[in-house]
């Protein structure tokens, strides 16, 4: 027989209403690692920054294989949505990097706080739910949200990646780096030459 999520957890509007994309928020840190320093390894290190918050949702893998558990619900938008949180990875990639220590650790800082502003803003499920933010826990277990949050395929967010995909473009014709280094340097310089190649046109 083979794995699935429990029907009550299928139907929850919790696993249903992720946030931005992860692209947008890979093109978005990214960009926070690209305007501010030069060297691959800080850009990387400030991308992975802005990713980190949604490590918080790897209890969905554990629901999925146990069938019982709601480690998902539980602790998505809890452990790594949260200053605590911003505050060590920041310091975390402040210190694996080689160069410009205070400036990783500021975008990092950054680049994390973007991407909560984006699950605060731009996420709110088909049926008007919000999923809360608990910003400050784990001193205070208050969940944050904002009124005028939109829907996750709202065209807000549509126009935001097509902003950042455009901009991520840019990148590439000016200064030759894409975030496609966050993947190996192969693949990298053959996301840029076919861009290059297509531009061209």
């Amino acid at each position: 027989m083979g794995l699935s999520l429990p029907y009550d957890m299928l139907r929850n509007r919790r696993v249903k209403e992720e946030c931005m994309t992860p692209s947008g928020h890979l093109m978005m840190s990214w960009l926070c690692g690209a305007s501010t320093v030069s060297t691959k390894r800080e850009r990387i290190l400030i991308t992975l920054a802005g990713l980190s918050p949604d490590a918080d949702g790897i209890g969905l893998l554990a629901d999925w294989i146990t069938g019982t558990t709601r480690l998902y619900h539980q602790w998505h938008h809890v452990l790594g949505h949260n200053l605590l949180f911003a505050l060590s990875i920041a310091t975390c990639a402040s210190l694996l990097a080689h160069t410009g220590k205070k400036c990783v650790w500021l975008m990092s800082f950054v680049a994390i706080h973007l991407h909560l502003l984006t699950d605060l803003t731009g996420s709110k499920g088909p049926d008007g739910y919000q999923w809360p933010i608990q910003y400050f826990y784990p001193f205070n277990h208050a969940g944050y949200t904002w009124q005028g949050q939109w829907a996750l395929n709202a065209w807000q967010n549509h126009l935001i990646w097509l902003c950042l995909a455009l901009i991520c473009i840019g990148y590439i014709r000016r200064c030759n780096i894409s975030f496609f280094e966050l993947f190996g340097s192969k693949l990298d310089e053959a996301a840029r030459r076919l861009c290059t190649r297509l531009l061209s046109r």
